[in-house]
């Protein structure tokens, strides 16, 4: 009987940890300010959110009069469980954009920020759109263009985002309680994102799934991978 000596196949080589930098406007050479407006009223930020996104996608132009036409609608997505002060809530929003043609958003709450923030970061690595998280205890909305990470989220599970790039409804107004807003596309580190992503909890009564949580509207059908403004 005639034997034959076999090559073992190599191993597939580990991953190697690098250092993510993403910002899907950046990406496409896109200025941050083409596709921001800033909330008309300064209760409007849900639906200046809503805009901001459509706009990121190519949907629709985040002008003034658009902005007024989802305040106009509201009426077709509210809902008590959404929002106990009627009016917008992520719910809301969520329904606003697949109405709009962005279809596929969901709202997930996470008991940790980190979490939250690296499934954002997956989301639109993976999808190439906009997140939007809802900030200041839920009285606010920001969208999430990008992010920096320690290590790829679609990757590693222990990789760790360290803050994210930011188009602010609210700029450039400034809070009472906190502070001045920056402009479009800034990157807010970790300090900032502890100081302003916080933990749902409003005061016209409880929300189950909700209270205590960290919300953001995530997307979820791909318009076109995201790749990193730079690694390493």
């Amino acid at each position: 009987m005639a034997c034959s000596a076999r090559t073992p196949p190599k191993p597939t080589p580990r991953p190697v940890k690098k250092k993510v930098d993403l910002d899907i406007l950046q990406a496409r050479g896109s200025d941050p300010a083409d596709s921001f407006n800033t909330e008309i009223d300064h209760e409007w930020c849900a639906p200046a959110a809503t805009q901001i996104v459509l706009d990121v996608l190519g949907i629709k132009n985040a002008s003034d009069d658009f902005q007024r036409e989802l305040v106009s609608r509201i009426g077709e997505w509210e809902s008590w469980k959404d929002s106990h002060n009627g009016d917008w809530g992520p719910a809301a929003m969520r329904q606003a954009l697949d109405a709009y043609g962005a279809t596929g958003y969901v709202v997930k709450a996470y008991e940790r920020r980190q979490d939250a923030l690296r499934e954002s970061a997956k989301a639109i690595m993976k999808t190439g759109a906009p997140v939007i998280l809802l900030a200041w205890r839920g009285a606010h909305a920001w969208v999430m263009t990008g992010f920096r990470a320690n290590a790829d989220p679609t990757v590693w599970r222990d990789a760790r985002v360290t803050g994210a790039y930011i188009l602010d409804p609210w700029y450039p107004r400034i809070s009472s309680i906190w502070g001045a807003s920056d402009g479009p596309g800034v990157f807010q580190d970790t300090a900032e994102m502890e100081r302003n992503y916080l933990p749902w909890q409003r005061p016209e009564g409880a929300y189950p799934g909700r209270d205590g949580n960290f919300i953001a509207v995530l997307p979820t059908q791909s318009v076109g991978k995201a790749k990193p403004l730079k690694a390493g």
